[in-house]
């Protein structure tokens, strides 16, 4: 019989065994070639890349997902050497050489990436295909679908040569693996690694300390200027903090887990129980053979959920974010008079009489002779604007917040009171009480006290940033005094924050006016600007979720396979299969949850840095960050769950089967 015919009936023999690890593979050559095929599309990449950016990304992931790639099957590649290391010494007691035996391992390789690479292609072709018509709809372009292949030429013969690449790796790394193995490592390699673990308490604490510090390292930069990030620098503090994590996550498994264990294992009330005097020293016992891992899934999960839930922060804040950036559908400062009348024939043109509400208000700018300001007074002043506060009288300011559907209450001021309405949240500086002497246009001052702070701003930051509101009798006493006077018209109505009608029908009057401020519009532009990103990203996080669960079955599945003696055994001294069930749930149980729970505490911690590094926080509701965090976290908590049943399963009939 020729090697081939071999490795086909191996292959065949074993489908169940190998199913998941096809499936896998499959699907990571799915997700590959949809972003080899996106990447090459020229016909996508002109509409939504003008700089070259979106090209540039796609070459730099390209690198990620196929050293990804890689990792993921050399890794599967050498669970499965391991698993047929006895296999193989049957072969070589037969009389097959080392060389007979590569060739051999190397058709099955090519048997499983073959048919995983054709899987791949068809799928990748499709979810192409998908994402294209995605994009499209969501930005809304005018692409000739005719353009895009389903199978891009140029897609299949690069992925099918990274194929090839890939194969000539894993026989290499084969090799390498079987010139080093002797018949008699063959046939003990999994026993020979299981070797009685060191308990050092030292290394365990200091394993605690540098994870955890790492983690409080990464929280720190929540108090801003205080932090040590904002005092010596996030390159060299980042650094750090990885080193940190890596090396304290390191320990923590080498060294900390096996003392807690130990810990555990004096206690006998604990101890002699009919799971635990099982599950604690089988966990002792392989603690060091699965240390590795552990650490790799432990990071591995970190980068995952690090990476989606920062995807998901980024792409749903930005919009949220529009209420307070603006918060009328439409919003433009009146540079000429006509402009107001035109606007609103435009939008009686196309929204119709009565389907939406305009409001003019005046705004004047006031300068201040106050030592300790807010830093609304200064604000972007390196961008050109003129420090003072932007006044508006209170009936405005009311009218204005009824006309956006917010509330209303306690808006009474008199002339001796105002209201600051803040850019951002300031817990440290709360200012009520504050007095502010506002300067008239003859240099004479008028006091007032700052009754409460609010971050309900009715302009945008476009048109106002540093808003205080006086009474109507202040106001009016600084617009006769002479100082120029600001007419913002705002204009809102049922479901205008989302019209491209109503936008498209202002751009003729206003397309000129810098001031021009739509939600509409920004919500497009930061969506245009964003989705090649969360493209890209999207397609290394889904990777990782393959990549992460499928090594924790196949651990898995492998662990139970060398003890299913040892469940026999069990069953014969009176163990019940639904006890041995219970042992066998509580061993995977552990092995998901280590990586999971630590991959989840680091990837909390780096989001906690991500939003104080990278994000200005203008809504001051820690709700808008938590709940897509939280989002993020409970579909990763739903994959892993998914993960997780399966390799259960899986496991009971392996280990009960007789």
């Amino acid at each position: 019989m020729s090697l081939f015919a071999i490795a086909f009936k191996n292959v065949k023999k074993n489908v169940s065994f190998y199913f998941l690890y096809l499936v896998s593979v499959a699907f990571i050559l799915t997700v590959f070639f949809s972003f080899v095929s996106f990447s090459m599309n020229g016909v996508m990449l002109a509409k939504i890349s003008e700089d070259g950016r979106v090209e540039t990304m796609s070459r730099t992931i390209a690198v990620f997902l196929m050293a990804f790639v890689l990792f993921y099957m050399s890794y599967s590649n050498q669970f499965f050497m391991k698993r047929r290391m006895r296999e193989l010494g049957i072969y070589a007691l037969l009389g097959y050489r080392k060389s007979a035996m590569l060739k051999l391992l190397a058709f099955e390789n090519v048997l499983i990436c073959l048919l995983s690479l054709v899987v791949g292609i068809v799928l990748g072709a499709a979810a192409h295909q998908g994402i294209v018509s995605g994009v499209v709809g969501l930005l809304d372009l005018s692409i000739d679908r005719s353009a895009v292949p389903f199978l891009n030429g140029k897609a299949v013969l690069f992925s099918v040569l990274f194929v090839i690449g890939v194969i000539a790796a894993l026989s290499i790394s084969n090799w390498r693996l079987l010139r080093k193995t002797t018949l008699l490592h063959m046939v003990r390699l999994e026993k020979s690694g299981e070797k009685k673990m060191k308990i050092r308490p030292v290394s365990a604490v200091i394993g605690l300390i540098l994870m955890v510090s790492g983690d409080v390292l990464a929280l720190d930069s929540r108090r801003g200027k205080e932090s040590v990030w904002s005092k010596i620098g996030v390159s060299p503090i980042g650094l750090l903090m990885t080193g940190l994590i890596v090396c304290g996550t390191a320990l923590f498994v080498y060294s900390f887990l096996p003392y807690v264990m130990q810990k555990l294992k004096q206690r006998e009330r604990l101890l002699y129980r009919e799971i635990s005097i099982v599950a604690i020293p089988k966990f002792m016992n392989r603690i060091r053979t699965n240390a590795k891992t552990l650490i790799m899934l432990s990071l591995l999960s970190a980068a995952t959920l690090g990476v989606f839930g920062s995807t998901v922060l980024t792409s749903y804040y930005p919009v949220a974010a529009l209420t307070r950036i603006i918060p009328s559908a439409l919003e433009f400062k009146i540079e000429r008079p006509e402009q107001a009348e035109q606007a609103i024939l435009a939008l009686n043109r196309t929204v119709g009489e009565g389907g939406f509400q305009s409001k003019i208000t005046e705004l004047i700018k006031a300068g201040s002779t106050t030592a300790s300001l807010p830093p609304e007074y200064s604000l972007a002043k390196e961008k050109g604007r003129e420090p003072g506060f932007e006044l508006m009288s209170s009936s405005d300011y009311a009218s204005l917040l009824k006309q956006q559907g917010k509330k209303t209450k306690d808006l009474l001021l008199d002339d001796k009171e105002a209201i600051l309405v803040k850019y951002r949240p300031d817990p440290k500086r709360q200012h009520v009480g504050e007095i502010y002497s506002l300067s008239l246009a003859d240099n004479r001052t008028v006091d007032v006290t700052v009754k409460r702070i609010t971050l309900d701003n009715p302009i945008g930051f476009n048109n106002s940033v540093g808003t205080l509101i006086v009474s109507d009798g202040v106001f009016r006493q600084f617009a006769d005094s002479g100082l120029p006077v600001t007419r913002v018209m705002s204009i809102d109505g049922p479901g205008l924050r989302d019209s491209k009608e109503a936008y498209e029908a202002l751009r003729p009057v206003l397309g000129d006016n810098p001031y021009f401020a739509s939600v509409y519009a920004r919500t497009y532009e930061i969506t245009y600007s964003n989705s090649s990103t969360f493209l890209l990203l999207g397609f290394l996080t889904v990777l990782f979720f393959i990549a992460s669960g499928s090594i924790l079955y196949f651990h898995n599945i492998s662990a139970v396979t060398y003890d299913h003696d040892d469940y026999t055994i069990l069953s014969k001294m009176g163990y019940s299969r639904k006890k041995l069930k219970k042992l066998i749930h509580r061993q995977i149980l552990v092995l998901y949850s280590i990586p999971f729970i630590l991959g989840l505490a680091h990837s909390i911690c780096g989001l906690f840095c991500y939003k104080a590094l990278l994000m200005d926080d203008v809504l001051g509701q820690s709700s808008k960050f938590i709940l897509p965090i939280a989002l993020a976290l409970s579909i990763s908590v739903f994959i892993y769950l998914i993960y997780y049943v399966v390799t259960k399963r899986s496991c009971y009939r392996i280990a009960l089967k007789n």
